[in-house]
């Protein structure tokens, strides 16, 4: 499972739709840019900086039960802050892909349409 609906429903639980929707819509503005952050940094050798943009990715994803996404970017995020190692590069490779497939198993996001 690429999404945990129980996770939205504790948002919805704490703030409405209305909560739910706010996050949704932010995780899908910020997610792509925190991804491309990360190869990015990868490609320029900056591991604080991949390790900072895993680190937001790893945060947003879990709280909107995007599961694999998160671990994958909690992964990331621990490889950089020790100095990386051979598996980063695929770690960060994957995180697109997770990415992928999780965003259109998310609801409408605010004032996305709801044919999302």
């Amino acid at each position: 499972m690429s999404l945990n609906p129980v996770a939205l429903d504790r948002i919805r639980q704490l703030g409405g739709d209305s909560l739910a929707r706010q996050i949704v819509a932010l995780f899908r503005r910020n997610a792509p840019a925190w991804i491309e952050a990360a190869d990015a940094a990868l490609a320029a050798g900056d591991l604080k900086s991949v390790e900072r943009a895993c680190h937001s990715l790893r945060s947003s994803a879990g709280n909107l039960g995007a599961t694999r996404l998160s671990e994958l970017a909690a992964e990331a995020e621990e490889l950089a802050a020790i100095g990386g190692g051979e598996r980063l590069a695929g770690l960060v490779a994957a995180l697109g892909e997770a990415y992928a497939e999780v965003e259109p198993r998310l609801p409408p996001g605010e004032g996305e349409g709801a044919d999302r």
